[in-house]
């Protein structure tokens, strides 16, 4: 007997796959839209008032969720901080808001919360080359480097991708993004400002250390692989296991075009 499934859908098109899943596995299903989503044809999807998290948590109960699942980019009204998390200050920003606020409708739902990559398991990266041009020995040690640095990135909550250009680091992703990272990267690159040199621009993206996999997954899809090509970065590299590969067949496709290799490292904490 499948679940019954509450997907809390944010932005992005991680939301359609996993209702897809879902509804393949058998689950009842049905979508709380925190921001308008997409038509979901056959879907049960309601509207929901972030400014209104008790009424959220209501209606998740009233649908009689045995489980809930966070989809797509999230982020949190300051009532959904004060209400629900009881956050305030530097803890009420990034995943530790988030995170109490998972905790928070767990106790309140009786629901058993889960990760994406517990409705479909296809969407976690694997180790080893994944679409594009294969890559040199000397590429994966500079892509284990990267990995690395993006880890401490996270560690300190900034956010969960870096770009390095062989052993330097170029630039860190901040609370503007991974798309606006490999923006700036790409104006420093027309600026002239990362030399002239023949290094290869590579995007690395991994879990925050103290980030549970419900929460937020580092994910790439098909518009990470053109904004990547548009920035000069011929290299994006994930952990594996711990990152979202969305639209996988349409990913392939732009990464072979556009010549940017896309390889998944197994992570070390």
């Amino acid at each position: 007997m499948g679940r019954a499934l509450a997907i809390l859908a944010g932005t992005g098109s991680l939301v359609g796959e996993v209702v897809a899943a879902a509804i393949g596995a058998g689950d009842r299903v049905r979508v709380f839209a925190l921001v308008p989503q997409e038509t979901l044809p056959g879907v049960d999807t309601v509207s929901a008032d972030p400014r209104d998290p008790e009424r959220l948590l209501a209606d998740v109960a009233a649908f009689g969720a045995s489980h809930v699942v966070m989809a797509g980019g999230l982020m949190l009204t300051d009532q959904m901080r004060e209400r629900l998390g009881g956050l305030t200050g530097a803890s009420a920003l990034g995943d530790a808001a988030l995170s109490q606020f998972a905790r928070t409708l767990i106790a309140r739902s009786g629901a058993q919360l889960i990760g994406v990559h517990e409705v479909s398991e296809t969407l976690l990266a694997a180790s080893g080359h994944i679409a594009g041009p294969p890559v040199t020995e000397a590429t994966l040690t500079v892509a284990a480097f990267a990995l690395g640095v993006a880890r401490e990135i996270g560690r300190l909550d900034l956010g969960q991708a870096v770009v390095v250009s062989g052993s330097r680091v170029v630039a860190a992703e901040d609370v503007a993004g991974t798309d606006e990272l490999m923006r700036r990267v790409g104006r420093y690159r027309e600026q002239g400002l990362l030399g002239g040199g023949t290094s290869t621009l590579l995007l690395a993206k991994a879990k925050k250390p103290q980030q549970p996999m419900h929460v937020d997954l580092p994910a790439i899809g098909v518009d990470t692989v053109r904004t990547a090509a548009e920035a000069g970065i011929s290299v994006i590299a994930v952990e594996a296991g711990r990152t979202l590969v969305l639209s996988r067949t349409p990913l392939v496709e732009a990464a072979r075009s556009h010549g940017v290799s896309v390889i998944g490292l197994a992570g070390d904490d």
